[in-house]
């Protein structure tokens, strides 16, 4: 940004500066290759401190690169010791970050993240050239709004001057819906806390009433805060009665004449949104899988179409010209893995694009036949290798002697696979997970713990056992937590003809000691290995130096993300040694 185009800024960040109250406070952060504060802390709005800051603004000069994140994160620390009230953070900018983290997606992750839902950022993009979809996804994860203006246009200066001030001041802030628990489900209850209202605008609660509900009405109320103090709007909202669904009955689509089934689906329109978000900028695996389960369900029971599904039009001889549509469950198991379609529509027409952010599961993770897939921790380092062994063979894919975990996987064979070749593919058939004191079996029918009790598949269900949680969120998600911060997920594959079998991931093992071994283990827990932290994509072979050998890989890619790829080795040279020292031959504990 330089010449008329900067100086057309700068009088449109005066303009700005002219709209704050004198009760505001402010700063103004501006940023390059680095991060410069105009004062060290906030300031009150005076006439002399605005005055100074207009001057501050006409000396800028554009020079050095752009770090976006850098300048975020330095502008949330900034809030850190502030008194409670409605903060804001509003940044002028083209929107593409050229040092630091580029990534768009890595920057929405981590600002959402530094946020927490306390500080709304509304984004203005100047010029024409701009990265409207990162903007205008930055404002929205974060309660805030996205404007574009040509800085260079008359009206430029007008533009901002309105958006700044209607959205520094808002009617309320610190929003909050409190509601009858008893009448209204606590996990249907689409955002019920909100940073603030602008006058205008519209503002949306949602949520299902039970069936179960009496009465003809429900208490509820909005409270916030303005210049006056505490704010609280309440009034009874009625309700209105509707039959059970009938089991085996389809639900009532959108054609229907009845407003309760409009409603339901506004309501599903924006539980989807929310869950997308929730998935989009998850913590923990646990939490990813868990949102995307319930937007996979709230797709397919509203014929939605999501980051978790696909529009699929199956091939039909009809020559009249008509098509109709399936949604079909697209799986999210690892990172780097593809997308898994049902073989019984082999036709895709049209796909949605999935969001790759859901694919990004960290650690490492096993699949397949079995395929290996390893991020080294530490490192901008993705190998894999397969593995093949015969029916009932055991292998140690975890062993930690400091925590006492142990993850086992037995060998199952499917035959049908290959009916052509001589070569037979192993899966895995059968997960055990024990910790010091506890143990939970996998097998295909049932979840057994401690060889005592058992979880069926077909029940979603959570139970912790000592220091072990067991969360089951669907009929193939599997999620174990343990005390010690380690998190394991275990996805059931059941095909008909063919063996039920299991993928294994390890989604966080910070937590595991040096000590550690094991197929998976041995990448986690070894301090000592100095690996070559990344290679170039080119050319497609190369060597690896890795744990002080040098190691033949190829860069194997994802033909469905091409972004997405490992280097591919012998698993022996990996391993630093023969398969078999993995294989035990302990039995599984059966109940």
């Amino acid at each position: 940004m330089a010449g008329e185009k900067i100086r057309h800024t700068q009088a449109a960040l005066a303009s700005i500066l002219h709209t704050l109250k004198p009760g505001d406070r402010f700063n103004v952060l501006t940023f390059t290759n680095d991060v410069y504060k105009w004062r060290p802390k906030f300031v009150v709005a005076s006439e002399n401190n605005i005055a100074s800051c207009i001057r501050f603004l006409m000396l800028l000069q554009a020079h050095g690169g752009s770090d976006i994140r850098k300048a975020l994160l330095s502008s949330v620390k900034a809030f850190q010791g502030v008194p409670s009230g409605y903060r804001s953070i509003f940044l002028l900018s083209d929107g593409k970050s050229t040092v630091g983290s580029t990534k768009p997606s890595i920057i929405l992750r981590s600002i959402s993240r530094a946020c927490e839902g306390t500080i709304a950022i509304f984004c203005i993009g100047l010029g024409d050239d701009v990265e409207t979809h990162f903007l205008s996804s930055l404002a929205e994860d974060n309660e805030g709004r996205y404007l574009q203006v040509d800085p260079v246009e008359p009206t430029a200066v007008t533009q901002l001057g309105e958006f700044y001030e209607s959205r520094l001041n808002p009617v309320l802030y610190d929003l909050h819906l409190k509601y009858d628990d008893r009448v209204v489900s606590n996990s249907s209850v689409i955002r019920k806390e909100r940073l603030g209202y602008i006058d205008g605008e519209e503002l949306i609660f949602a949520g299902k009433v039970s069936h179960r509900s009496a009465g003809d009405s429900m208490n509820m109320s909005v409270s916030g805060y303005n210049a006056e103090g505490l704010v609280i709007l309440d009034k009874p909202l009625p309700l209105s009665r509707r039959p059970p669904e009938v089991p085996g009955r389809t639900r009532r689509s959108v054609s229907d004449n009845s407003g309760d089934v409009i409603l339901e689906k506004i309501w599903a329109i924006l539980r989807v949104e929310e869950l997308a978000r929730r998935a989009r900028l998850a913590r923990s695996a646990a939490d990813r899988i868990s949102a995307a389960t319930e937007l996979l369900r709230l797709s397919l029971d509203h014929g939605y179409v999501t980051p978790v599904t696909s529009l699929t039009e199956p091939y039909s001889k009809d020559k009249r010209g008509s098509s109709w549509f399936n949604l079909t469950r697209v799986e999210l198991p690892f990172r780097n893995q593809g997308i898994s379609i049902p073989r019984q529509l082999p036709n895709l027409q049209l796909a949605t694009p999935i969001a790759q952010r859901l694919l990004s599961y960290p650690g490492s993770r096993v699949f397949g036949d079995p395929h290996f897939v390893i991020d080294i921790p530490g490192c901008n380092l993705t190998i894999c290798f397969d593995v093949q062994q015969r029916q009932g063979t055991i292998v140690n894919l975890i062993s930690d002697p400091l925590t006492g975990l142990d993850v086992s996987g037995e060998i199952t064979e499917d035959a049908l696979s290959n009916v052509n070749s001589d070569e037979i593919t192993s899966l895995f058939g059968r997960i055990e997970i024990r910790s010091s004191i506890h143990i939970v079996n996998i097998t295909p029918s049932e979840i057994i713990l401690d060889t005592k009790r058992s979880l069926s598949w077909t029940e979603p269900s959570s139970i912790k056992i000592g220091t072990i949680i067991v969360r089951l969120v669907d009929r193939g998600n599997l999620t174990i937590s343990l005390q010690d911060g380690v998190t394991l997920f275990i996805q059931r594959h059941k095909r008909v003809q063919h063996p039920t079998f299991f993928d294994f991931a390890l989604a966080n093992g910070s937590s595991l000691s040096n000590r550690a071994d094991g197929m998976i283990g041995k990448f986690h827990g070894r301090a000592s290995v100095n690996p070559q932290c990344e290679l170039s994509p080119h050319p497609p072979r190369t060597t690896l130096e890795y744990d002080h050998r040098n190691i033949p890989v190829r860069r194997r890619s994802n033909k469905l993300l091409p972004s997405s790829f490992c280097w591919h080795g012998n698993a022996e040279d990996f391993l630093g040694g023969p398969i078999e020292r993995y294989v035990t031959t302990e039995p599984m504990i059966a109940r």
